[in-house]
């Protein structure tokens, strides 16, 4: 099967556009929450120590999704060869926020739904999958995978709750344990990154905040 070639070499620039766009937004991200940080420590000047130390992670963090954002063409290759000589054709399976990847038995990869682009394959019975992996810390984000889009099917839970039978308001759902363990892949990797970001968006908060007060 010669179509994942071709494929790849059509949906390049998508794919491409889609990679950095992700990188991006969470260096952006970063480096705003540095910068308040930084200016709120300037102009009240307390907690030096622990303020610098939260800009020099995120400033750090930053800096490795640049890196990150850089290596797209070597990533892109990798993905080429791992459906090389023969495509790797996958079963997906549908949740509220995610789609589980599965190589007959085997999970092997969970994308987060927001941002995922189905694009036709030269293979018309194929669809190829991109997007990003659901957890903070992947090693590699970028997921693409071929799957037939009628073999499709559902989480139960999820199943339910689109015929109607869910009793927790789909607001709620992206917060239950289930989807957020599933965000940081681990119980390791849960508890770092939410107490983190937690506590990243307590300081943010409070020194806007404060910041705001005294310009009011």
């Amino acid at each position: 099967m010669a179509f994942p070639k071709e494929d790849f070499d059509y949906y390049e620039r998508t794919v491409s556009i889609m990679y950095r766009k992700y990188f991006r937004k969470r260096i952006t991200i970063a480096l705003v929450a540095a910068g308040i940080i930084a200016l709120y420590t300037g102009i009240v000047r307390e907690h030096f120590l622990l303020n610098g130390l939260l800009v020099g992670i995120l400033v750090a963090i930053g800096v490795y999704y640049g890196l990150q954002a850089r290596r797209f063409p070597e990533v892109y290759q990798q993905l080429l060869e791992e459906n090389q000589p023969e495509a790797q054709i996958r079963s997906v399976v549908e949740d509220e926020y995610s789609y589980h990847i599965y190589e007959g038995e085997k999970a092997v990869a969970r994308i987060n739904k927001a941002g995922v682009r189905n694009l036709p394959s030269q293979n018309k019975q194929y669809t190829l999958m991109v997007g990003f992996d659901k957890r903070f810390f992947a090693q590699e984000p970028l997921k693409m995978t071929y799957y037939d889009m009628l073999d499709l099917t559902y989480e139960e839970k999820f199943r339910l709750s689109r015929g109607g039978y869910s009793n927790m308001p789909r607001f709620l759902r992206r917060f239950t344990w289930r989807n957020l363990k599933a965000s940081a892949g681990n119980a390791v990797g849960f508890l770092l990154s939410n107490l983190f970001f937690l506590f990243i968006l307590y300081r943010l908060i409070r020194y806007v905040i404060a910041m705001l007060r005294m310009l009011f």
